[in-house]
């Protein structure tokens, strides 16, 4: 009897170890809504474009320099030059529309000229002192500035910005 006790403990031990090792070895992960993860996506967009203006630094270039370099890159994938200001609004729009708490809307609208405003929801990663690991709101700004002015030049637009009540109001216009 004594044997028997000692071998349906040992089999429980066997079985029952293996269950326990494996409960100890899997890692529970939190589950996300899409909501949260377009916000970290987002936070993860705007300190990526952190990290890029600090590496150009880094190497003595400025966050302005930086945005003509993107321009430069990309510009030949906004279309034409020449193809209007229709076409630079509704691409500026959709990026700046990766933000979670984005907002954009068109102020004005002609075959000319267009003028939008778009709310900068970066702004609250950049703190009261509006810096972000080492990154100044200015230099961000400016780099997207640039960026914008370039793609506009590429197309043969003018591109007009300012800040208004905490918006970003831009016109394109077409060059005469």
């Amino acid at each position: 009897m004594r044997t028997s006790v000692i071998i349906i403990v040992l089999l429980a031990i066997t079985v029952i170890a293996p269950l326990a090792a494996q409960q100890q070895t899997q890692l529970e992960l939190p589950e996300y809504t899409l909501e949260q993860r377009w916000a970290r996506a987002s936070s993860q967009l705007a300190v990526s474009w952190v990290v890029a203006i600090s590496y150009a630094k880094s190497v003595g270039k400025t966050s302005e320099q930086y945005g003509d370099y993107c321009a430069k890159f990309f510009a030949t994938s906004w279309g034409e030059p020449g193809s209007g200001s229709t076409k630079i609004i509704r691409g500026l729009r959709r990026n700046y529309l990766m933000f979670s708490d984005s907002e954009f809307e068109v102020i004005e609208f002609s075959e000319v000229s267009t003028t939008a405003r778009f709310n900068r929801p970066w702004l609250k990663y950049f703190g009261e002192d509006q810096k972000w690991f080492g990154v100044t709101l200015e230099e961000y700004e400016a780099c997207f500035r640039v960026f914008n002015q370039r793609l506009a030049e590429y197309l043969d637009l003018e591109y007009k910005e300012k800040i208004k009540d905490n918006w970003l109001y831009l016109t394109v216009t077409k060059k005469k």
